[in-house]
Formats: C-alpha cells, sequence, structure tokens
C-alpha cells in the first residue's frame, strides 16, 4: 500500500513537472522576432525611427535614405533620414542616429552610402542621386531590409554586424553594374576622402574630428572606364563599376571611429564569409537572444507587436564605439582601451535617464554595466563643458549640458548629458557596477556635474532665477549625490547636498500650488492666467501642469506640498480626467504611477491601461496646443506608431511602454523601487537574472484592469511597488485581477 502511494505521489509529480515543462516550452516556442516590425514608428511626425539592417547596439544601422523627406524635413518628418512615406531613395547609409531632434530643414541623410544604379538619369545625378522604389516589394525584419530599385531594376538586400554593413545588390545581366559611393549626406560631400587600394577595396574616412574610417571590400573585381573617369577624384563621390555581372554583387563595408586599419579589423574579426544568408541569420540570432529578456504570454497580437517593437528600438541607441579589440576615442582626442567591457556612447540622458536604464537594469543589465564604464570614461576624457558653470539658464535659448573634449571633440550621436549621474547613482544602488568600477573614484565626478549645472553661487537664494524647472530637475541630482555621500560616510557632503536637494521647494507658490518662476530677488514672476498655456518662458517644452509633478526624488515631500495624499489624488486624478496630460514629451511621464505614491493604487492602474491600450485625448504638441485636440492610441502597430509630433527620443518612449506593459515602472532613477501596475499581458519573465521573475495574472481579461491582491513569491504583497533587489533575485509576483478596483490595497 505504501508502495502504490509513493508511486501515486511520483506520478502526480511527474504529470505536474511535464506540465510545467510543456508551458514553458510553449513559451520558448514563440519566436520573439516575429512581432517585431522595423517600419512602425517610420512614417512622418510619428516617432523618427528607422527600417535599417543592424544588430543591438551596433556600430552600424545600414538602411535607406528617402527623398525628399531626409532633404526637406524641418523638425517634422525624417529625422532618420527615413520616412516611410517617401517612394524615392537616396543611397543606403551607413551611420545614423534617428529618433530625435528638430530644428530647420537640412539635410537628414547618414553617413557613407552606397547607391547601385545601372545608368545615370540626369545630368546632376551624381551630386543628388535618387532612385525610384517598389513599394511592394519593401521588406525589413531585425537584422535585413530590401527593397527593388525600380528605375533601375535592381533588388538591393542588406544585412549588418556590428562594425560591417553587408550589401547583396541583383543586377539586371544585361547592363554593366555600378554603385556610387557618396557621403550620403550632402552637407559632407566634401569632407568624404578615399583611396581605391586595389580592385577590390576601398578605404576611406570623413575628415572629422572623429571620424568616422571605412574599408569597403567588393566580391568582384572593379574595372575602368570613360565614365568613370569624369567622375573620378579622392574627395567626394565616386563610381564603382563592375561590367556586367551573371550573379549578385556582395559589398561588405568595415568601420571604426579610430582608423582605417581599424576599421578593416573590425570587418575581418565580425565577417569572416561572404555568406549573406549566413551573416543575415547571425544578426537574427543576436536579436533573438537579446529580445528573448523579456518573454510575455497571452493572446493580444497586437500589443505583443507594439511591445517588442518597442523592445526592439530600445537598442538601436547607445552604441558600441569601441573597436572589437576594445580600442576607443576618448574625448581627450587620444585612443584607450576599454579592459573587460564594451564602451558605449550615443546618449541623450535628459530625453532617456527616466525609462530606457530602468528598463535595461530589467532585461539586459549586462549593458547597462558596460554603459556605467563608458560614462566614467565620459567624465575622465571630457574637459569642457560650456557654457556650464556659466549657462544663462534660458529655455531653448542656451546649449544643452553636454560634453565635449580637446579641441571640442565630441561623441558619435551623443545629444546631451543632463542627469548622466542620476544613471550612475541608480546602477551603483542596484549592484551594476563592474568589479573593476569603484564609486570612491566616480563620486567626485558626479559631484563635480552637479556642481557645473547648479554652481555654489546659486546656494544664497536657493533657485535658479526664472527656472522652477531646472530649479526641480537639479534637486534631483542634488539628491543622488547626498545619498551617494551618506553611503561613503562623507557627512559634510551629505549634509550640504540634501540641503540643495530641497531647493525645489523655493520654487513652489505655496498658494497657488503650482512650481512659479522667481526673480534672484526673490520676487514671484508672472504666471500664465491658464495654467494650461504652454508658454515656454520660464519652462522647457511644458506647460505649469506638467511641470507639476517635478520632485521626483520626493514625492512625499510634493504630496506634502499639495496637502496631503487626498489633495494630491484629486490634483493629479483632475489632471488626467481632463486631458492635461502629455504623453507625448517626457516631463510628466511618471505621473500615472503617482497615485501608488499617495496611497490610490487602482487609480495608476486605471490610468495606465488608458494610455497603452486606449485611445486617448491629447491636447499637446511639444511646444504648445495640438490646432485641434487629437483622439487617438499613443501607442500603435503601424508606421504612424507614435502620436503626432512624439519622438522615440533615443528609446525613451520605447521603454516606457516596455515598463508599463509589464506592470513595473521606477519613478525615480537612483531609488531602486518600481510601481506596480497591472500588465497587460497574462505572463510575463523577466529572464535576464540568474534566476528568472515571473509576473502571473490569475483572472487575466481586457476588461479586468483592477488588482484585486498580490503575491510575492506565495507571500501576502501588501504594497504597490517591488524593489530591484526583489526582482533580480528572481521569483514570481502572482496578481489576482477583477474588473472593479480593490481600494483597500493601498499601503505603500
Amino acid at each position: 500500500m505504501k508502495t502504490f502511494k509513493i508511486l501515486t505521489v511520483l506520478f502526480s509529480f511527474l504529470i505536474v513537472l511535464s506540465c510545467k515543462e510543456k508551458e514553458q516550452e510553449k513559451v520558448k516556442a514563440i519566436d520573439v522576432l516575429s512581432f517585431v516590425d522595423p517600419f512602425i514608428s517610420t512614417e512622418g511626425d510619428h516617432g523618427h525611427w528607422h527600417p535599417s539592417a543592424l544588430v543591438p547596439f551596433g556600430m552600424v544601422k545600414l538602411g535607406p535614405d528617402t527623398f525628399p523627406s531626409s532633404l526637406t524635413g524641418d523638425g517634422d518628418w525624417a529625422h532618420s533620414g527615413y520616412n516611410y512615406s517617401d517612394s524615392i531613395v537616396r543611397g543606403f547609409s551607413h551611420f545614423r542616429t534617428g529618433s530625435s531632434g528638430g530644428g530647420s530643414i537640412h539635410d537628414r541623410a547618414g553617413l557613407l552610402s552606397l547607391l547601385p544604379f545601372h545608368t545615370i538619369t540626369n545630368d546632376d545625378w551624381i551630386k543628388n542621386p535618387t532612385s525610384e522604389i517598389d513599394k511592394a516589394t519593401e521588406q525589413a525584419s531585425p537584422g535585413y531590409y530590401s527593397v527593388l530599385l525600380e528605375e533601375q531594376g535592381i533588388q538591393a538586400e542588406l544585412t549588418a554586424t556590428s562594425y560591417v554593413g553587408m550589401h547583396r545588390y541583383s543586377f539586371k545581366k544585361t547592363e554593366d553594374a555600378k554603385v556610387l559611393l557618396s557621403s550620403g549626406n550632402s552637407s559632407l560631400t566634401n569632407d568624404l576622402h578615399y583611396n581605391v587600394v586595389d580592385e577590390h577595396t576601398i578605404e576611406g574616412y570623413f575628415d572629422k574630428i572623429n571620424g568616422p574610417y571605412f574599408t569597403i571590400v567588393f566580391n568582384k573585381p572593379l574595372i575602368k572606364n570613360e565614365e568613370q573617369g569624369k567622375h573620378d577624384k579622392s574627395v567626394g563621390n565616386f563610381i564603382c563599376d563592375f561590367g556586367k555581372l551573371t550573379e549578385p554583387l556582395l559589398v561588405k563595408v568595415g568601420v571604426s571611429f579610430t582608423s582605417i586599419n581599424s576599421a578593416n579589423k573590425n570587418l575581418k574579426a565580425t565577417c569572416t564569409t561572404w555568406d549573406f544568408e549566413n551573416v543575415k541569420l547571425e544578426a537574427e540570432k543576436l536579436w533573438r537572444d537579446r529580445l528573448s529578456g523579456i518573454k510575455i504570454r497571452g493572446n493580444n497580437t497586437r500589443d505583443k507587436r507594439i511591445f517588442y517593437t518597442a523592445l526592439y528600438h530600445s537598442c538601436f541607441l547607445p552604441i558600441v564605439q569601441s573597436d572589437y579589440d576594445g580600442t576607443f576615442l576618448g574625448f581627450d582626442a587620444q585612443l584607450h582601451m576599454a579592459e573587460n567591457y564594451k564602451h558605449y556612447n550615443g546618449f541623450a540622458f535628459w530625453d532617456s535617464f527616466r525609462t530606457k536604464y530602468p528598463l535595461y537594469s530589467l532585461f539586459c543589465p549586462d549593458v547597462y554595466s558596460d554603459i556605467t564604464s563608458s560614462i566614467y570614461d565620459v567624465y575622465k576624457y571630457a574637459n569642457n563643458w560650456d557654457p556650464f558653470p556659466n549657462s544663462d539658464h534660458k529655455p531653448h535659448k542656451s546649449p544643452l549640458f553636454s560634453a565635449h573634449g580637446k579641441d571640442g571633440s565630441t561623441a558619435f550621436s551623443t545629444c546631451r548629458h543632463e542627469h548622466m549621474l542620476m544613471v550612475m547613482t541608480d546602477a551603483y544602488y542596484k549592484g551594476l557596477f563592474h568589479d573593476e568600477l569603484d564609486i570612491k573614484d566616480v563620486y567626485p565626478y558626479l559631484k563635480e556635474e552637479t556642481l557645473l549645472q547648479m554652481p555654489k553661487s546659486y546656494d544664497s537664494i536657493g533657485f535658479i532665477p526664472a527656472r522652477p524647472d531646472q530649479t526641480g530637475e537639479y534637486s534631483w541630482d542634488n539628491w543622488c549625490v547626498a545619498a551617494l555621500a551618506k553611503t561613503l560616510n562623507k557627512n559634510d557632503d551629505y549634509s550640504y547636498f540634501t540641503k540643495r536637494a530641497n531647493y525645489w521647494k523655493n520654487s513652489w507658490d505655496p498658494e497657488i500650488k503650482f512650481f512659479r518662476a522667481r526673480s534672484a530677488d526673490g520676487k514671484w514672476l508672472d504666471f500664465p492666467e491658464d495654467p494650461r498655456d504652454n508658454r515656454e518662458k520660464y519652462t522647457y517644452e511644458g506647460s505649469k501642469w506638467h511641470w507639476r509633478w517635478n520632485a521626483l526624488h520626493n514625492m512625499n515631500g510634493m504630496i506634502e506640498a499639495l496637502g496631503g495624499n487626498k489633495a494630491f489624488v484629486e490634483a493629479l486624478d483632475y489632471f488626467f480626467e481632463n486631458d492635461l496630460y502629455t504623453a507625448g514629451n517626457q516631463i510628466d511621464l511618471h505621473a500615472p504611477f503617482l497615485f501608488n505614491e499617495a496611497g490610490a493604487p487602482w487609480l495608476t492602474q486605471k490610468w495606465v491601461n488608458q494610455l497603452v491600450k486606449k485611445r486617448t485625448t491629447q491636447l499637446y504638441g511639444t511646444h504648445g496646443f495640438f490646432k485641434e485636440p487629437i483622439l487617438d492610441y499613443v501607442y500603435k502597430d503601424t508606421p504612424d506608431g507614435f502620436l503626432e509630433e512624439m519622438d522615440g527620443d533615443f528609446g525613451c518612449m520605447s521603454a516606457w511602454y516596455n515598463l508599463a506593459a509589464i506592470g513595473l515602472y521606477q519613478t525615480c532613477p537612483g531609488d531602486t523601487k518600481f510601481q506596480i501596475s497591472t500588465p497587460i499581458f497574462e505572463e510575463i519573465t523577466l529572464d535576464a537574472f540568474n534566476v528568472p521573475f515571473h509576473i502571473v495574472c490569475a483572472n487575466f481579461s481586457e476588461d479586468n484592469i483592477y488588482i484585486q491582491s498580490a503575491k510575492l513569491n506565495g507571500e501576502d504583497l501588501k504594497r504597490s511597488w517591488l524593489s530591484y533587489a526583489e526582482i533580480a533575485k528572481g521569483g514570481k509576483l502572482e496578481l489576482t485581477l477583477s474588473k472593479e478596483p480593490n481600494k483597500s490595497w493601498t499601503i505603500k
């Protein structure tokens, strides 16, 4: 009898184990790449991404520059050089940024372009090449792009490694096969220098402080002809003629920011084959491995497409700028070696610190660790932060806080460095520093960054005159330095920076309960009759309502300033009920998660679901009201994937969606708590840790958006947040959902 019981228990255990294994296999069987559509958010003024062939964080972003948008975009379209609405290409370039940037009309095409052709269609073609494409043939997937150049009858296919762009051109067999090499961007035509090394190789560089440098290798020999002689020169555009070909022309373009020799080494190290399909498959594998860091399960295909494409876009920037062997060019214009890490650059911290780096800590902490070492390199080798510490702090009229080095050197694709120290602080408290990186060595630089942006000269008044927004932002930075000073037992620094972390209170007008500009003598300056107006007179890209929740680091103090939990929740709910929230800009991205902080998590659940899943009325563009309110989804799975005027901003907006969709959002980098909201997927697995972290939703449905109860590793969870340590050690968060809110689940 005892034997029978043992066998019965064993049999039951095996059945349960088998079911779990089948469920795991079911999740694993889903190919995440099938949910990535590189054309999402590539049309018009809806994100400014691009469908280039690239690998995660790769130096090469090989894709089409389209006409006319890349020449005529005035900040409203084609920031990346590509617009889905165009049906003409100017070439296929290897370097681009995309997702951010406005301003006046200028050439937005990428750098280092190739364009296959048979015939020159007009006298101006060499200088301004174009080729009509068949939009119906345009395809893109992670690591691959292809299109038929309809006018020329040439099939163009692209793939990439981190350092190499690989082209496959299928020409008509009856006509001469040619490729135009150009700068890509017309403003840099005279900066392109090249040398034809032999019949298979061209080398060159851009005459800029940090290149880039390149080596181009063809699988077919170049030939000379009279036509080529007309345009042959060592600066500018160059025609590569191969005669008639019976099989595709293959081209490999290796790149580097340090030297031509390094470009050649990068090519040889990362692209040893002429097998285009193998290179494409390897790129796909890199994407599959990276994006599988978060696994989701559910029947909502549209949401999966938006989710994995957003996760894909979050891996475009920053980029690896060290060579394959670790060599990189520092801001001091000297070569350095990245030991045991990859050196990244291509940052826009103000845009992305609040969402992208918290996301990285959940699904690619290895990259985050490398980024912290790379930031340390910025601190060590940059020596010029002009105009800081002497900035006049005017909204939109003074230069951004950005690192420069010897002879004005900058980093390719890098935009701005505000709140870089918050990224470092966040990584440190999450345990993501490499062993070689010591916070004692880093701390002086973080302290210096804080004092550059808010010099000690402001201590006598305790705010930035006429800038309540920056007073608040610099308070975040000072809070980070204070926290680190306490950790390092630097008591004087702790006291000093804690005081400065409260300067935001000096820009808070308790009579009207809004942040308000003050003159240097302490007098309150003019305030708009309607705080909904976005005047941009004293604040950056936002109304007084948008900036009202600006004490990220001291939400308890923020709640108290508004009159306590009840008053805070009422004001915040009014903000959302009256469509005052702007989903298209960074300033108030944390706002829907603040209900958790004030004991009303059901409202976080309500409003996050509204923004992620439903059509929402939006009143604001970047610099003011839309002409007419827009009722639309914030995120879509179409080429107009973002709201109008909504930039991708170096992955910030994509990362916001990813965090909101899995129900975990960090409102203040440096404070490692993640606020809990209701996921839009039935099951989520964060698979980048030694032990996976699972989120499982019971009673999951489209209507059941409210959390009734929660368990963490089998124990009741009576708070609406998790620490990063709780997530990173692995385990399970179980959420029971319902159609009605549970207002008793409100313990902070």
